[in-house]
């Protein structure tokens, strides 16, 4: 079986074209008609067919397109983790967070990127939970946290954190002067909220319980911004209260009024990782954040 043959199948389907192929290659046309007839010699099936100037798979190239690209994706990752082991002589560990993920974790002061032993180089990357999920599939995260739970069956989940949501307010103003304020006080007010789908969820779970709805001008997915605009007076928000870690400048922190939901925080990884032991190690140092909070999904 050759890699690269695997490789054009994949192509094949995306592109349609053996010139474009042949490109994405940096090959000869001829070369990826070549490998095409040996496909088919090697698996004695009709695979390819011309329509309309374009190259389409039959049903046999489409049954075999299913594991050609289940192979270049393992063997791209391959390529990818032992390049970096080359480079630098050390194993690399990818670990992916939302901002208001890593937020909390290091708030609570507990950081997987602290577990690494010498032998290691640590890359820690932010990004969107639909984003990080991708990565973690497609093998170019080791690690992720997020409060998104994935049902997939090659990703195993477990709960490292649960905690309720605060009201951010400016220091000095009525709201604070008052006291917790009634739900129905927040409905006119300017919310800058952080565009993280589980805590959205979460939000609108308690707009619906308080029967109120909130005046949503600015969404950010950086907690840095929210808190800031919170801090200047523009916008109030409503965060996880353990990103916040200690009191903040111009930034009063409330109990958010009525029925006010948790956030649920998870670690998830493949069901596949490479290595047992190690991915354990690392998800018993999230474990600790919440002592009564571990659940694994």
């Amino acid at each position: 079986m050759s890699m690269l043959r695997m490789k054009i199948i994949v192509l094949l389907e995306r592109l349609k074209k053996v010139t474009a192929v042949a490109d994405e290659l940096n090959v000869k046309q001829p070369s990826i008609s070549f490998h095409m007839r040996k496909l088919e010699e090697e698996w004695g099936v009709a695979l390819f067919e011309m329509k309309t100037g374009k190259v389409l798979l039959t049903e046999a190239g489409k049954l075999l397109f299913h594991y050609a690209q289940q192979i270049d994706r393992v063997y791209s990752e391959a390529q990818i983790r032992m390049s970096g082991l080359r480079q630098t002589g050390k194993l690399k560990f990818v670990f992916g967070s939302t901002d208001a993920a890593a937020s909390a974790l290091l708030a609570a002061g507990k950081s997987p990127l602290t577990a690494a032993h010498e032998e290691m180089i640590m890359s820690f990357k932010t990004g969107g939970e639909e984003e990080l999920y991708q990565m973690l599939l497609d093998g170019s995260a080791d690690l992720i946290t997020s409060g998104r739970l994935s049902r997939d069956a090659f990703i195993q989940s477990e709960q490292i954190m649960e905690d309720h949501l605060s009201l951010l307010v400016p220091r000095g103003h009525p709201l604070q002067l008052k006291g917790e304020p009634a739900s129905y006080r927040l409905a006119g007010l300017p919310f800058i909220m952080l565009e993280e789908p589980s805590l959205m969820e979460a939000v609108r779970k308690w707009e619906a319980e308080e029967q109120v709805t909130l005046q949503i001008r600015w969404l950010t997915d950086r907690i840095d911004l929210a808190l800031n605009a919170v801090r200047t007076g523009d916008s109030f928000s409503i965060v996880p209260s353990s990103i916040l870690g200690q009191p903040l400048e111009g930034i009063h922190a409330m109990k958010l009024p009525g029925a006010a939901p948790s956030w649920k925080l998870y670690a998830a990884w493949r069901t596949d990782y490479w290595n047992a032991p190690l991915m354990q190690r690392m998800i018993e140092r999230l474990r600790t954040l919440s002592p009564n909070g571990s659940q694994s999904l």
